[in-house]
């Protein structure tokens, strides 16, 4: 098989069926580790994405030596840019974000494995471990500019404003019509949108490097290094650092298990902004007025999170194979998007 390289990373012209995902893993090991013998090779299917399927590979028992192979969802290439995520995984990888990226075929990815755990709901409210995410994700925002320098000129012009209301367009349009009915009508969808829109902009919050994805599943820790890792990089780029913020804490109401009781309460939030933001400044006394200007807008865009995973999950219900009710998922993050929207605007008024 002739294969082609960028950056280091192989571009395996092959396409993997989904069908027979564990038979079909073999044509990218094969080309990776040509090595390994694939009657000492294991598999381990992990579980925790809703949006693609994602297998470990480990040769003769070797966790640490694991190659991890994810095979995009159908449809997935409609709401997220494939080539942005590979510019991605490269760059931030030699800024010491994320693993190597090994391969890319047609439908999927082969990356390093890092070693960690993924969050719970309970280790995210841990102390030591809260205020390591808050300080990761200050770090991931400040690489805006270091990013920007490693992208193809082209791409540069791009990347001085957000990606969040073209993309939420493009969701809302994409959005199948047997699920845009009532309250979730296309019509309230752009009109919801389009307030969404000029309330948010107006707040002029920081432009950053947003991962944007920040469920609990995207987050590892290293017991043995005492480290935080991010993962997943299918949504990252140029946007609002309180959207990053607020979606993080929106996942912890959890995806299968959903529960907005879950959403961190004023204290927490107030203690992990002000992690985020002494690292943010790194290092510099942080007055209390921007910690309360930060949790506002916090409050704010996390109207955006519910609606982006809203629409996501309608677009997610008609095209998915994974097993997973995003009908009664979009129902979960709408209905809060409209609950928070009325109790913001009532305290607004106080």
């Amino acid at each position: 098989m002739e294969v082609s390289t960028y950056n280091k990373t192989i571009e395996l012209p092959l396409t993997i069926d989904k069908e027979d995902l564990i038979h079909n893993l073999w044509k990218v090991i094969s080309v990776l580790k040509p090595q390994w013998e694939q009657a000492n090779v294991k598999h381990k299917i992990f579980s925790d994405g809703i949006t693609n399927s994602l297998v470990g590979v480990i040769h003769n028992n070797d966790k640490h030596n694991m190659i991890l192979v994810r095979v995009f969802g159908e449809n997935t290439e409609k709401i997220i840019d494939r080539d942005a995520e590979l510019k991605n995984m490269k760059i931030l990888h030699t800024l010491g974000f994320g693993p190597a990226l090994y391969a890319s075929f047609s439908n999927g990815l082969a990356y390093e494995y890092l070693p960690g755990e993924v969050l719970t709901v309970e280790t995210s409210f841990n102390e030591n471990i809260y205020k390591k995410v808050a300080e990761k994700m200050a770090q991931f925002h400040l690489q805006y500019d270091h990013v920007k320098e490693q992208l193809p000129t082209d791409d540069k012009t791009s990347f001085e404003k957000s990606i969040l209301w073209a993309k939420l367009k493009n969701f809302v349009e994409f959005c199948p019509d047997k699920y845009c009915l009532g309250d979730t009508s296309k019509e309230n969808l752009l009109k919801e949108l389009k307030w969404l829109e000029e309330t948010l902009v107006q707040l002029n919050d920081h432009l950053v490097f947003c991962h944007n994805d920040l469920l609990l599943a995207n987050i590892l820790h290293d017991k043995g290094k005492d480290a935080i890792a991010f993962i997943d990089f299918e949504y990252a780029g140029p946007n609002y650092q309180a959207y990053d913020i607020a979606n993080h804490f929106c996942e912890f109401s959890g995806v299968e298990d959903f529960n907005p009781s879950r959403y961190p309460n004023e204290e927490f939030r107030h203690k992990w902004v002000t992690v985020y933001l002494e690292n943010f400044y790194k290092g510099q006394d942080v007055e209390n007025e921007t910690v309360q200007l930060l949790l506002k807008h916090i409050e704010l865009f996390s109207l955006a999170s519910h609606f982006f995973w809203g629409v996501w999950a309608l677009i997610q219900a008609a095209h998915s194979s994974i097993d997973f009710d995003f009908v009664k998922y979009s129902s979960f993050r709408l209905s809060e998007y409209f609950k928070k929207k009325i109790l913001l605007g009532e305290n607004s008024d106080n």
